[in-house]
């Protein structure tokens, strides 16, 4: 092993590659635990599989089979349902072949980049590009190609997230031109698959879309623990080598996925960080210890992912908190510290604007009620109420991610003006002395 100038061991990569190709071996296909994947048969799915072969089966004889939304939880096999449909359809034997375009709204979320996007799969050669062509021109091509490539066989367009494009400007506006595509066409059908985690969604459709897409639909309940064992069982089958697994392993994935509203993705999520985490440290079983380890890594990634995701305004209300608690561990943050906070490192970072008071609470609201921050109401006397703030996650964990937002690494140095006092300012610029 290598010693580097500060006398700490240096990474030997060779050593952990020998290591690890003459260690014990875990997985047979670890890929089996990935969401995207999809077995032979999906446990606990009967009803809603029937419920949707049965609006699909038409397509085989070239008919056009009904839009329909999915409605259910994250993790309670929606997408999985929908392409397990998908590719027994397309082992049956018929002339007709329907063709799947799968559309995650989240990431492809404007109507322009929809109709491109379906374009471009259908196409494979000509590409629309990701910008410059007018809507209407877009959509006159994709009709032509449509009737040109898929001809007499149906094309099933499947909408995932179709909630976010719905909040979206001109969500319902493409919703309602896909809906009515068939109406102008010549040979090809089109059929919409919604999916959706919210119930409610609907409520924000145009009525015209509802007559087209919103009348059918179908519900997917949740997963409890057993059932979420049992799909964990079969998928084990298939990811480990024989022997590996204790027993307690499965049932516990099971019993924490199924406090998270029964998600089967993040119960295999769990159970394969699992089975890496016993590989890492060269183990031949994985046990509960791992399963528990894994919990809390997974928690930490979905926090950092969470973080990451959010507006950059809230990511500064974060950093205000972390400037405060690193150059001040003990000292009381109240909501106007962070205000005057955020003021001074906006102007740090060009064409961030300022904020009022009133929403510097409401993003505080919003990070409380993420469980990244706890705000306690505290009276002070006749000088009012105030929150005092504090991270409910640990500092390396919010200082690791924040260093990973571009606008935001450069001023993790950044020492407040106000802390050169150990007074807080409370309004009006009274301070008073926190004790």
């Amino acid at each position: 092993m290598l010693k580097n100038h500060n006398n700490n061991p240096q990474f030997n990569i060779d050593k952990f590659y020998k290591n690890y190709l003459s260690g014990p071996r875990i997985f047979k296909n670890r890929d089996a635990l990935e969401s995207s994947y999809i077995p032979r048969e999906l446990p606990h799915r009967d009803t809603q599989i029937k419920n949707i072969a049965e609006k699909t089966a038409c397509a085989l004889l070239g008919d056009t089979p009904p839009s329909f939304l999915c409605y259910g939880m994250t993790g309670t096999g929606k997408t999985a349902t929908i392409r397990y449909v998908s590719q027994k359809l397309a082992q049956q034997n018929s002339k007709i072949k329907p063709w799947w375009i799968y559309i995650n709204c989240n990431v492809v979320s404007t109507p322009y980049r929809i109709l491109a996007h379906i374009y471009n799969t259908i196409s494979r050669k000509e590409k629309i590009p990701p910008t410059g062509l007018p809507k209407d021109i877009i959509f006159k091509k994709l009709l032509g190609l449509l009737d040109s490539r898929v001809g007499n066989s149906i094309c099933f367009l499947v909408l995932d997230e179709i909630d976010i494009l719905v909040d979206k400007k001109g969500g319902n506006e493409i919703l309602y031109d896909l809906t009515r595509l068939n109406e102008n066409l010549d040979n090809s059908k089109t059929s919409i698959i919604g999916i959706s985690n919210k119930l409610k969604f609907r409520e924000n459709l145009d009525p015209r879309i509802i007559s087209s897409l919103g009348e059918e639909h179908i519900v997917f309940p949740s997963y409890d623990a057993s059932e979420l064992r049992d799909i964990l069982i079969e998928r084990a089958k298939i990811t480990f080598q024989d022997g590996v697994l204790k027993e307690e392993v499965i049932p516990l994935c099971a019993a924490l996925a199924a406090k998270e509203n029964g998600d089967a993705r993040k119960a295999l999520q769990l159970l394969r960080k699992a089975g890496e985490l016993a590989e890492r440290d060269q183990n031949k079983i994985v046990t509960a210890k791992h399963v528990e380890k894994a919990q809390g890594d997974l928690e930490n990634d979905h926090i950092m992912e969470y973080i990451k995701g959010m507006p950059l305004q809230a990511q500064l209300i974060i950093a205000s908190i972390y400037l405060i608690s690193r150059f001040s561990p003990d000292y009381v943050i109240i909501s106007g510290d962070i205000y005057d906070v955020h003021s001074e490192i906006r102007g740090l970072i060009p064409g961030v604007r300022q904020l009022t008071k009133r929403r510097i609470s409401d993003y505080i609201n919003e990070l409380s009620l993420a469980g990244i921050i706890s705000a306690e109401v505290k009276s002070m006397g006749h000088y009012g109420r105030t929150k005092i703030i504090k991270f409910d996650i640990g500092m390396e964990l919010i200082e690791n991610v924040l260093s990973k937002i571009d606008k935001i690494h450069g001023i993790m140095n950044y020492k407040p003006v106000f802390l050169q006092t150990d007074k807080v300012k409370l309004k009006n610029n009274i301070f008073k002395k926190l004790i």
